[in-house]
């Protein structure tokens, strides 16, 4: 008897995927503008969603199961939204337009 487990229904939707990850990457963006400082514990932030969204993707057991139940584009979004929101934030060091 092959047992088949439901692994989506716990994971977040790639809507949240996104929508998260571009929140924390422009809220990442503004602290960086405000005080450059701010740059580090928006990336540290970023990191920890990170690890723990691309975490489960890289568990031996839920891996596959999240692999055969939404496909390979849901590990290829997954990890695109993580660079997205780690890339803003370093965006937001970038000098001012006519800032001299």
């Amino acid at each position: 008897m092959i047992l088949a487990f439901e692994v989506m229904d716990k994971e977040p939707s790639l809507l949240t995927v996104w929508g998260a990850a571009l929140a924390r990457g422009v809220i990442g963006f503004a602290a960086a503008r405000f005080r450059r400082w701010l740059v580090v514990p928006a990336l540290g932030i970023v990191a920890i969603a990170a690890w723990i969204q691309l975490g489960k993707l890289a568990d031996p057991l839920l891996g596959p199961g999240i692999m055969q139940e939404a496909g390979r584009s849901y590990l290829i979004q997954s990890c695109a939204a993580a660079a997205l929101a780690a890339i803003l934030p370093v965006l937001g060091l970038l000098p001012r337009k006519g800032a001299a």
